[in-house]
């Protein structure tokens, strides 16, 4: 069933589409958490919490509008991991360990990470809009990690050949994503 149809049963109270709600995505809650907080049992306490606060506030969640609900899902939970976090900090205070976890610089670095991850992934779905050259160019530098001289070594072009296809490749990536963010209007 698709996101939008599920979520609106689950908002007038429909228990199956929870329950498939919740199949859907707990994988990839728990995989988000298991990642920035590097810890199963963490991992796996935080996204039962997550996904309470979810089924909770699931009426607030706008079906129509430009946020994914995965998006929505991944915001709860990272706030769900800065709760947490809140609360060791706390405890080792009260019981006299004085760990010097600063919270904001969680909160941007969990941050970061999803904003990178929605590009990341965003980015890799339209490559396929770039010619193959374009397409090769940049997958062998950013994902393989290559420099220009080795991929014009494999691809037998070029240096500066390597280093235009990149750059146009960028270039066109770029008006995709200034032209109304495309992997966020995906329904």
């Amino acid at each position: 069933m698709d996101d939008n149809k599920l979520i609106k049963k689950c908002q007038v109270g429909d228990k199956e589409a929870f329950q498939e709600l919740i199949s859907k995505y707990h994988p990839f809650v728990y995989k988000f958490l298991i990642r920035i907080a590097e810890n199963e049992e963490v991992a796996e306490d935080i996204t039962q919490e997550a996904f309470l606060k979810i089924i909770k506030n699931i009426e607030k969640f706008n079906v129509y509008g430009k946020a994914k609900f995965s998006t929505y899902i991944i915001t709860i939970s990272k706030n769900c991991y800065i709760d947490y976090l809140r609360k060791e900090k706390k405890f080792l205070q009260d019981v006299g360990i004085d760990e010097n976890i600063n919270i904001e610089d969680i909160n941007v670095n969990i941050e970061n990470l999803v904003i990178d991850k929605i590009y990341s992934e965003a980015i890799i779905k339209e490559l396929k809009s770039l010619s193959e050259g374009q397409k090769l160019a940049i997958k062998m530098k950013y994902i393989e990690g290559l420099t220009l001289k080795e991929i014009g070594n494999k691809l037998e072009i070029e240096t500066k050949t390597v280093k235009s296809r990149i750059h146009n490749g960028i270039v066109k990536l770029r008006k995709i994503f200034e032209v109304g963010d495309k992997y966020e209007g995906d329904k």
